[in-house]
């Protein structure tokens, strides 16, 4: 073995916890992504393991000729690795628009590569899939947790069967521990990826099926969000086809409030979808977010109902597993998104002033300057807009000195408001505050 080989897998061996730490994040964070934006999938992860990466560079040495450990670096992206296999191939174009919205994107891959030259031996073109190699958000990452921002960490995305396939065609070739494989036994895996490929379409019909079926229900509940999900991205296709089409959010809290609503249907929520979509592409705003103002405009009394919602859900992805330190961040994540509800209501009570629609939904920033409160105010609630966006959506998981500092700004605000010169104002931040007078 060479000394440059020898070398790097020691300083791996070590390295290999931080490899598997990240990779675990990663998945843990592409996984609550996809569920809470309806995508079905299968997420795993895992690090290199020292042996076997030992085997592939001494392989791979023959042809490469390492002559650094920069050089090995390189040439193997894959030391965090993270798998997305999906139920429904076309879900693809989704799960890439969700990476490049949450994550640092280095290198991007399909396969199959179509520079390649084929090899004439096989009638089907082998493996289909996406790579991407990324890097996480340092502002995503707990305070202990900084340091996994700088691991490259390759995203493999492809379908439950395709993943299968590869992964049998990878070890009988590419690390045969019983001698390289036959003649026979390449013609069998190819013959195995050509029913790969039409389960593939047959998963690709099968979708289009449910959307169809969602589509056409008369009066039928959407049994959970992902079926939600399925409907809005099938009625954005139809509806949205020079438009900018926003992303889609979290449609798990939107399925909750439906219910509550007694809209939990196509047909209802075809009565909400155009204007949400029309005001969330104009905005970049995510569809779900518009879908939840349009809900409260109409129901302002599920608005506490969704402060309940946005506080579990979001705490319950951040920590699925409390420990004492979790369940803490948790006490500061209810008490932010708490404050920050009771300004909202300030303002959703002050509606008819500020937006002349008694009841409507009133953003935060907007009520401030109808009420002309100071300018660091409004810079204070810009800021804390930003973080109660972030995480409600799962950009950003604070940690519990960024929630609490953020909870004490809030209270310079609602001070403000309390020692407001008008009387109205004063008087709508008491009701807002006043848990007899919530709905």
């Amino acid at each position: 073995m060479s000394q440059v080989i020898s070398d790097f897998i020691s300083a791996y061996t070590r390295e290999y916890d931080f490899y598997q730490s990240a990779s675990g994040i990663c998945s843990l964070r592409c996984e609550q992504l996809l569920a809470t934006q309806g995508i079905r999938a299968i997420v795993s992860h895992r690090a290199k393991r020292p042996n076997k990466l030992q085997a592939k560079l001494l392989q791979r040495n023959k042809e490469k000729n390492y002559a650094s450990s920069e050089e090995i670096r390189a040439d193997i992206p894959d030391l965090a690795g993270v798998r997305i296999a999906l139920y429904f191939p076309a879900d693809r174009e989704k799960v890439k628009a969700i990476l490049n919205d949450n994550f640092d994107l280095l290198k991007a891959k399909n396969f199959p590569e179509r520079t390649k030259p084929r090899n004439n031996a096989k009638r089907f073109d082998g493996y289909h899939a996406d790579h991407y190699r990324v890097l996480m958000h340092e502002i995503g990452l707990e305070e202990g947790e900084k340091s996994y921002a700088a691991a490259p960490i390759e995203i493999q995305v492809g379908s439950v069967l395709m993943h299968a396939w590869a992964e049998v065609e990878h070890d009988l070739v590419y690390k045969p521990e019983s001698g390289t494989p036959s003649e026979d036994e390449h013609a069998i895996l190819d013959e195995l990826n050509g029913m790969v490929i039409a389960g593939e379409i047959a998963l690709e019909r099968l979708q289009k099926a449910v959307e169809r079926r969602l589509t056409n229900a008369q009066g039928a509940p959407f049994d959970n969000h992902y079926e939600l999900a399925a409907f809005i991205h099938k009625w954005m296709q139809g509806n949205l086809l020079d438009g900018a089409k926003p992303p889609i959010g979290r449609v798990d809290i939107v399925w909750e409030l439906l219910k509550r609503a007694d809209l939990n249907s196509p047909e209802k929520v075809m009565t909400l979808l155009p204007e949400a979509a029309t005001v969330a592409a104009a905005s970049a705003a995510p569809l779900s977010d518009k879908l939840a103002d349009a809900l409260l405009a109409l129901h302002p009394e599920l608005y506490s109902a969704y402060g309940t919602l946005q506080s579990s859900l979001t705490a319950t992805e951040v920590s699925p597993q409390q420990t004492p330190e979790s369940a803490a961040r948790t006490d500061n994540m209810g008490d932010f998104l708490s404050a920050w509800i009771t300004l909202e209501r300030t303002f959703r009570i002050l509606g008819a002033d500020v937006n002349s629609k008694k009841g409507g939904y009133i953003d935060p920033l907007k009520g401030a300057k109808s009420m002309e409160l100071s300018p660091g105010t409004i810079e204070t609630i810009v800021g804390i807009r930003r973080l109660r966006n972030n995480l409600v959506h799962g950009i950003e998981i604070p940690s519990r000195k960024k929630l609490a500092e953020a909870k004490i700004a809030l209270d310079s605000v609602f001070f403000e408001l309390q020692n407001h010169p008008e009387q109205r104002v004063r008087e709508a931040l008491a009701e807002a505050k006043d848990p007899s007078t919530r709905p």
